[in-house]
């Protein structure tokens, strides 16, 4: 019986001493700092760091993106404000450089817009070499993890900025033959364009918004109102297609429950009711206090 106690008790003290690190946290993988871990384990909090560790990195990378779309923006803005001042500056220059008569008034004059030109291509250089550096940002968030579209779409962006840089560069005032809106800055043709939907003109608004594709300025945007175009005309097919555009371009623009909204009924009218039901819960998940949520509601209850 002595005997039995004595292996009893050593039994008792082997699983007391087995037990001890659980106690005090081994195992633990919510801890800190985990000890005490199998390999398993171990495998385990290592993917959970590596996932965390890409999670952060992906964060960081999505929000400096967004900071140089950004700067690049404000770039185009800027130098659309160049440019007409150049053009402005030209025409007044070669207005006076017409007149007959010499004057010393009209050679101050033109010497002043000679001056100002200067100035102005000094600028556009300086905004030529800031651009090469964003783009060498780019080119350094590239070699992190990103979304591969939102990067390919980010060097779209600089590349077509810096072929409008070389053209105002070369000249400020060449118009392309046959081109009608090659003397328009596309800030001044998204005005239009905007003016021409407005009034329901899409005959004129239509080929504005596809020449500022072409030249891409803000093409999330302009596939956006191209798509409500043809989906106001119910050309249910093209306007999917748009909104598909523009939604790969930029997800997170202030109409994507319009998008999503028209993108369901474009669906549905094409006879895929199973992605516009896709479509109408996710828009309904995702903005829960817009109007156009409160449509999706009614809609789904048709399908």
């Amino acid at each position: 019986m002595k005997r039995f106690t004595l292996l009893l008790t050593g039994v008792l003290l082997l699983h007391a001493q087995a037990s001890e690190p659980s106690v005090f946290g081994a195992g633990n993988l919510d801890s800190d700092q985990p000890y005490g871990l199998t390999s398993t384990e171990k495998k385990i909090v290592e993917n959970r760091q590596n996932l965390l560790s890409t999670k952060q990195k992906s964060q960081e990378n999505s929000a400096q993106l967004q900071s140089l779309r950004e700067r690049i923006d404000g770039l185009q803005t800027i130098i659309e404000g160049l440019t007409e001042k150049a053009q402005s500056n030209k025409i007044n220059l070669d207005a006076l450089a017409s007149e007959q008569n010499s004057t010393a008034l009209r050679d101050q004059k033109i010497a002043a817009l000679e001056e100002a030109l200067r100035a102005q291509e000094t600028n556009i250089a300086s905004l030529k070499a800031l651009l090469q550096t964003l783009a060498t940002q780019v080119d350094a968030i590239s070699a992190d993890y990103v979304s591969k579209d939102e990067y390919n779409q980010l060097v779209n962006e600089v590349n077509a900025f810096k072929r409008d840089l070389s053209k105002t560069l070369k000249s400020v005032s060449t118009e392309s033959a046959g081109d009608p809106y090659a003397s328009k800055s596309s800030k001044a043709l998204a005005a239009e364009a905007k003016e021409n939907y407005d009034k329901l003109y899409f005959k004129d608004s239509i080929p504005i918004y596809e020449e500022l594709i072409r030249r891409n300025y803000k093409p999330a945007y302009a596939n956006f109102m191209l798509a409500e175009m043809w989906h106001y005309r119910k050309d249910w097919s093209k306007a999917l297609s748009y909104y598909k555009e523009s939604a790969s371009r930029y997800d997170k623009a202030s109409y994507m429950p319009k998008l999503m909204l028209h993108s369901a009924e474009c669906m549905q009218h094409l006879g895929d009711t199973d992605n516009a039901r896709k479509f109408l819960q996710s828009l309904r998940a995702k903005y829960p206090q817009s109007a156009e949520a409160a449509e999706a509601e009614t809609l789904l209850n048709t399908l």
